[in-house]
């Protein structure tokens, strides 16, 4: 997603990742765990924690290698001198634990704790503030020798200090000014911005200055005192959020922001543009809608990546790529899965594969009021840490079920495999030429050749898309996006014909009807347009009523009329005369020669939708003998048989990891030649050999969406909700690529 790195120390890194949680995430647990706190050497291999007592492990040979006893520790870091490590808190101590000694010590001066703002361990300074009385900078030899003291004003407004990394720059902010200290000399500069500064953070590469003022985020070049780029927070909703933490990514090129109480924003530094937003939310079954979750004890990935927290709704530890705004598999399901559970500790390795976490009240005895290890792509506790025991104690590693096959392995992906550099909003395939086509929140609309793993070429466009749909001959690709335009190309040259503006809001989705001149339209307005391509006039205009099962009868029906729900998809069978409009609410389906309202089509299930072009066949859920299990099956509706019933499962084989969870729901797809059948429930893929009605293969995808066939039948699709697309082959029956454009990195 974004270019160039700075090259900093990883101690330095680390550290600054520290220091930026222990700072900034307050623990909310009682008693002795609440002063838990931990932090990793440079490489990983190191892990402090701070309990009754400070205790260094050795995750590498699983040893308790020192206990450091009468430190009461706010802040800690390994330091890269071997052997010693940093607490600060009423007093600041440099200990060396192999020669059991404190190097250096600096007493307590008030009630007040010390706070590090910065360590560089490439020039041994610490920069400590001393409540709201002054800033220090010591530097480290034999012993701590004081460099400077900056008195802070404390008639004034101050309400923000921050130090960079290198500890060569002080930022104090007041009011509407940005005091910028030069450590290294005597210069002061001021920057003035238009509003009152809430917060100030360095990146990683102590020349960009995050500040947080109102409802946005200004990025300061402190090499010119200027301001380089402005982000305005905004939910999902478009309203504006308010940054509250911050944390950069380690290559200084994104700005993860809490925005507001239940969402996550990444920012662009460098353009200041919002990129992607994560909003926590929770199911509520019982009123049938979804409710801002708020996460606590939170900590984030190295990288800017990936966020762990914990639900106010869900005692389970959830695990968010903030890259796409999705939720991966819980990190501790059903180990933490109780009421009034409480986590005390979050930490990320710097490698991001271990998690370190203290968990009161799971159903996990080994893990329970311990400090315990996981790894993150088994989701499995590793090691537990008791400092009562010279080693830790191993655990044994989970495994994936004996039927699936795991394809996301590191033969398989040798690099990053990103079809876009930002979230996919929409896939579809070809009905003739094999192709592929992909449109992201990154401006780009791709075509590829999926079998060769090819990118064949991108097209720029001015606004987002949101939708795609080709029609029945593929000769024409249908985009719609973000804005109610529809963009159409002709497939053999890719000309694009003039747009059309549907007058629709953002669209939802797009369905040609037989040929390329009839198009459905649905968007934001409570209705849905049938366009005529070659006139551009609108043919007619359906009004989606669903009604509700607590809402039967005349009387119900009545009152519906005339007020419309904002559909959300379309389904066209293929050899009939039918369309499928689907809302929140339920499901209408239309007779497309009339386009009168089919109040029940002959033959075909309550729920259905359509398996594409040439295809006149359907596939829906049936149910089974047992009442809690259901069937995934495809249906003949000339015939108003079951043609093929394939995958049993229940709700809960749908959600991932077997928790409350991500509901990825099902999905099914049938190859043109109407041979073969690929189902998927939850993050499981299966392919069926339809003339034998026998399912011939299985694996396991991370959080799989569509499915699709290449129109020759010899290629899967499977696109994730991780910006990941997957080849299957048919003939070998194995994946054969991940789809990825050179040019996406992350």
């Amino acid at each position: 997603m974004m270019e160039g790195r700075t090259r900093y120390t990883m101690t330095n890194i680390a550290f600054a990742t520290l220091l930026f949680f222990v700072m900034l995430f307050p623990q909310d647990v009682r008693g002795a765990v609440s002063r838990t706190s931990a932090a990793f050497s440079d490489d990983g291999r190191l892990l402090l924690i701070q309990m009754e007592e400070l205790a260094l492990w050795d995750l590498e040979t699983k040893a308790l290698v020192a206990k450091i006893p009468d430190l009461l520790c706010q802040q800690i870091a390994v330091m890269k001198q071997d052997g010693w490590v940093l607490c600060v808190g009423h007093s600041v101590t440099i200990y060396d634990w192999k020669n059991r000694t404190a190097v250096a010590t600096i007493p307590s001066e008030s009630r007040e704790l010390y706070q590090l703002l910065a360590y560089s361990s490439e020039t041994d300074q610490l920069i400590l503030r001393h409540g709201n009385e002054a800033v220090s900078i010591w530097q480290l030899g034999k012993k701590l020798i004081p460099l400077k003291h900056i008195a802070l004003d404390q008639k004034k407004d101050l309400s923000s200090v921050a130090a960079s990394p290198d500890a060569k720059q002080l930022a104090i902010a007041q009011g509407h000014t940005i005091h910028l200290y030069d450590l290294r000399g005597t210069a002061i500069r001021d920057v003035v911005v238009d509003g009152t500064v809430r917060e100030l953070l360095f990146a990683p590469n102590s020349t960009t200055l995050a500040v947080s003022v109102g409802h946005a985020m200004l990025f300061i070049d402190t090499n010119g005192a200027t301001a380089s780029a402005r982000a305005t927070l905004s939910n999902a909703e478009g309203t504006a959020g308010q940054a509250t933490r911050q944390f950069f990514s380690r290559d200084s090129q994104r700005l993860v922001a809490e925005n507001g109480e239940s969402s996550y924003a990444v920012i662009d530094v460098s353009t200041g543009k919002q990129v992607a937003l994560t909003e926590f939310l929770y199911e509520d079954h019982e009123r049938g809608v979804r409710v801002p979750s708020h996460l606590h004890t939170v900590d984030i990935s190295a990288e800017g990546d990936y966020l762990v927290g914990q639900s106010d709704h869900l005692s389970t530890l959830q695990i968010w790529d903030l890259s796409t705004g999705t939720r991966l598999p819980d990190l501790c399901g059903h180990d933490c899965r109780q009421v009034g559970t409480r986590v005390a500790l979050l930490k990320w390795s710097p490698s991001g594969a271990k998690v370190v976490m203290v968990l009161e009240g799971g159903l996990n005895p080994e893990v329970d009021g311990k400090v315990s290890v996981w790894d993150v792509s088994s989701r499995s506790p590793e090691l537990v840490l008791d400092p009562g025991q010279p080693q830790a104690k191993v655990l044994a590693k989970r495994t994936a079920p004996q039927d699936s096959v795991r394809v996301a392995s590191p033969t398989l992906i040798a690099a990053p495999a990103f079809v876009h550099g930002m979230a996919v909003r929409a896939v579809a395939t070809s009905p003739t030429t094999n192709q592929l086509v992909t449109a992201s929140d990154d401006g780009f609309l791709k075509i590829w050749d999926p079998g060769q793993g090819m990118l064949l070429r991108q097209l720029k466009l001015p606004v987002l898309a949101s939708a795609l749909a080709f029609s029945s001959d593929g000769v024409i690709l249908a985009v719609g996006t973000n804005q109610g335009e529809i963009r159409l190309w002709e497939t053999h040259s890719w000309r694009e014909f003039p747009p059309y503006a549907s007058g629709q809001g953002q669209i939802n989705a797009l369905q040609f009807l037989p040929g390329n001149r009839v198009l459905v339209i649905a968007g934001e307005q409570p209705h849905v347009s049938v366009v005529d391509l070659v006139s551009r006039t609108v043919v007619k205009e359906l009004v989606h009523s669903s009604r509700s099962p607590v809402c039967a009868g005349k009387a119900c029906a009545k009152k519906g009329v005339g007020r419309g729900e904002i559909v959300e998809g379309l389904s066209f069978l293929d050899g009939a005369a039918w369309l499928m409009t689907i809302s929140r609410v339920g499901r209408v389906v239309w007779d497309s020669e009339t386009w009168r309202e089919v109040e029940k089509p002959s033959g075909i299930p309550e729920v259905w939708s359509s398996l594409g072009w040439n295809q006149p066949l359907i596939w829906t859920t049936t149910r089974t003998r047992d009442p809690k299990s259901m069937r995934l099956a495809i249906w003949d509706p000339k015939h108003n048989i079951v043609w093929a019933g394939l995958d049993t499962f229940t709700n809960r084989d749908t959600e991932v990891d077997h928790g409350p969870p991500i509901g990825l729901g099902t999905a099914m797809a049938v190859d043109p030649q109407q041979r073969w059948a690929a189902t998927r429930v939850g993050e499981y893929i299966s392919v069926w050999d339809l003339s034998a009605k026998a399912k011939r293969k299985t694996f396991h995808v991370r959080t799989p969406s569509h499915l699709h066939w290449t129109s020759d039948g010899k290629h899967l699709i499977v696109s994730t909700l991780n910006r990941k697309i997957l080849v299957w082959a048919l003939e070998t029956m194995a994946p054969v690529h991940y789809l990825r454009d050179p040019s996406v990195t992350r």
